[in-house]
C-alpha cells in the first residue's frame, strides 16, 4: 500500500487512486476476462491485485502481458509476483498492438485488462488508448476495467466498440464503475 501511495503522490495523474484496487474490484474485473484466455493484456497493473486475481483466474498455459508505465510499479510487480505467465513490460499503453505482436500475439490479445485513470487524461488521449485496447484484441476479444468517474469512458468505449455493459463496485475506496466490451467479430 505504500507504494501504491508513494506512486500516486509522485504521479497522481497516472496513478489516479491512493490505494490499490479492493479484491471485490479485481474480482468484479477479471470475471469478465474468459478463464480459457491464451493471452491477456493488462494496462497500468500498478502494484498487482488484479494481476494477482488474473493469474489466479487464468490456465496454467496463458500469459498476461502487464503494460506499465511507472518503473517503481514495474520493479513491484516483478518482485511480488515471480510467475512465469506474466511478463512485465515498462511502456505507454498505446504499444499494447505492437508489444502483442513482439510477445508472440499477431492476432492481438483475448482479452484487455484496464486499470488506466481515464478521467485525469484529455479526451484525445482517452481515445488513444481505447483505440489501442480495440487494435489489440482478437475479434471476439473482451475489454474490461473500471474507472472512478462514469462519465469519462462510456462515450468512449461505445464509439470505440459499439456495446459496452457497466456496474458498481460499491465495495472499493472510492466505489468504481466497471466496464466490458468485446471487439466485433470480423466478417467475411
Amino acid at each position: 500500500m505504500l507504494r501504491f501511495l508513494q506512486g500516486f503522490l509522485r504521479n497522481p495523474l497516472q496513478v489516479g487512486s491512493i490505494v490499490p484496487s479492493s479484491r471485490s474490484l479485481a474480482r468484479a474485473v477479471v470475471a469478465r476476462v474468459p478463464a480459457d484466455a491464451r493471452a491477456v493484456a493488462e494496462l497500468g497493473p500498478g502494484t498487482g491485485p488484479i494481476t494477482r486475481m488474473l493469474l489466479e483466474h487464468l490456465g496454467p498455459h496463458a500469459t498476461v502481458l502487464g503494460i506499465e508505465i511507472d518503473p517503481a510499479f514495474c520493479a513491484v510487480l516483478r518482485r511480488n509476483l515471480p510467475d512465469a505467465r506474466l511478463h512485465v513490460i515498462e511502456g505507454p499503453a498505446q504499444e499494447l498492438p505492437a508489444r502483442a505482436d513482439a510477445a508472440g500475439f499477431p492476432d492481438g490479445v483475448d482479452a484487455v485488462v484496464s486499470g488506466l485513470p481515464f478521467a485525469n487524461f484529455p479526451l484525445s488521449l482517452r481515445y488513444e488508448l481505447v483505440r489501442a485496447a480495440h487494435a489489440g484484441l482478437k475479434p471476439g476479444g473482451v475489454f474490461a476495467g473500471y474507472g472512478y468517474m462514469p462519465f469519462a469512458l462510456p462515450p468512449i468505449l461505445r464509439a470505440v466498440f459499439g456495446e459496452c455493459h457497466f456496474g458498481y463496485v460499491w465495495r472499493n475506496v472510492p466505489p468504481a464503475f466497471v466496464f466490458s466490451a468485446v471487439k466485433g467479430r470480423a466478417t467475411s
